[in-house]
């Protein structure tokens, strides 16, 4: 079998490593082969040729590699993975100078690794599966009152002003925001589809089978966007509603730092972030005593805790009455 080049492989030990996933591939059709002697840097070269590429989103990918070459290989690439024991990592975890949140992305990603050890047979168990590493905020995140939106609305132009409505009326995340399409809505029903998340100008499926779930669409929000549609240069069902000067998809964070940054200082309401709607959007429906089954239905979390699990499907005009009274507090005078 041929590997690869001498420039893609300088050295004997890369073609080594190359080799390794190979070998690993073969013994797996072997059941009389011990794998006691593969080791993590095997697993992840095998991780980043099979699942990365095909599994995970381009942005989200770039990171992960950051962890692998920078945390994870550094400290156990040479560990068979039957030596790899739960205290150990716990310990390794703790000793790493990054914030609690870093350490637990890190703590994810040695776990994911594993679950593929588990898939492909090469061992029985995740020794991460009871390693704690809390990702608790050390901080709260910042809570925008509905007289500082108003505030800051006043300072926005359009279209930020209507996607700033949006976001804080609907709680959409920005990616979401950024992959509407006018053929998402049904005007004659009242609700949006999620049909795909826009990141970095790329285009992408959304997640999860909840984040699909179509939302009811406030009558204050859908006017505010009919009345947008008639100033918009790309009205075809396939154009992004919110779509740049080429038709193309905007990139958030652009829009974070040239537009709503400045009319936050200018409205005097201090730091936001795209993600400082969606707590507000929480906020407001927890304080107008929506049911916490219809929060979670608004909000399309994909992990529902215990307590959760005894609520069944909200109906849908528990959660239209939820998204006026948010549009009617945010919106009004």
């Amino acid at each position: 079998m041929i590997i690869g080049t001498v420039e893609r492989f300088p050295h004997r030990a890369a073609a080594m490593r190359a080799v390794d996933v190979f070998r690993l591939k073969v013994n797996l059709e072997n059941p009389q082969t011990k794998l006691h002697n593969f080791t993590v840097g095997v697993l992840i070269d095998r991780y980043v040729a099979e699942e990365m590429s095909v599994t995970v989103r381009a942005h989200t990918a770039k990171s992960y590699r950051g962890i692998l070459e920078n945390w994870i290989r550094p400290r156990w690439e040479a560990c068979t993975l039957h030596s790899v024991k739960t205290i150990a990592v716990e310990n390794w975890l703790k000793a790493i100078p990054r914030s609690r949140n870093t350490r637990a992305h890190i703590r994810n990603m040695m776990h994911r690794l594993f679950n593929c050890a588990i898939r492909w047979e090469l061992i029985d168990r995740n020794p991460v599966d009871l390693v704690r590493q809390s990702s608790k905020r050390t901080g709260i995140p910042r809570l925008l009152k509905p007289e500082e939106f108003k505030r800051l609305l006043k300072e926005l132009p359009e279209p930020y002003r209507t996607m700033a409505l949006v976001a804080g009326c609907m709680g959409l995340r920005i990616s979401e925001i950024l992959g509407l399409q006018w053929g998402d809505v049904d005007w004659e029903r009242l609700s949006v589809s999620i049909q795909r998340s826009v990141v970095h100008g790329k285009v992408y499926e959304t997640k999860t089978e909840v984040s699909q779930k179509p939302l009811p669409l406030a009558a204050e929000i859908a006017e505010i966007l009919l009345k947008f549609r008639g100033q918009a240069s790309y009205l075809a069902l396939s154009d992004f509603i919110f779509a740049g000067d080429s038709g193309k998809p905007r990139w958030g964070g652009i829009m974070l730092t040239d537009h709503i940054k400045p009319a936050a200082e200018r409205a005097g309401i201090g730091k936001v972030g795209w993600h400082t709607f969606r707590h507000m959007f929480s906020s407001v429906l927890h304080d107008a005593g929506t049911s916490m089954a219809v929060q979670k239905e608004l909000l399309r979390h994909a992990d529902i805790s215990t307590t959760m699990n005894v609520y069944t499907q909200a109906v849908a005009p528990a959660k239209r009455e939820a998204v006026h009274q948010v549009a009617v507090t945010l919106m009004g005078a």
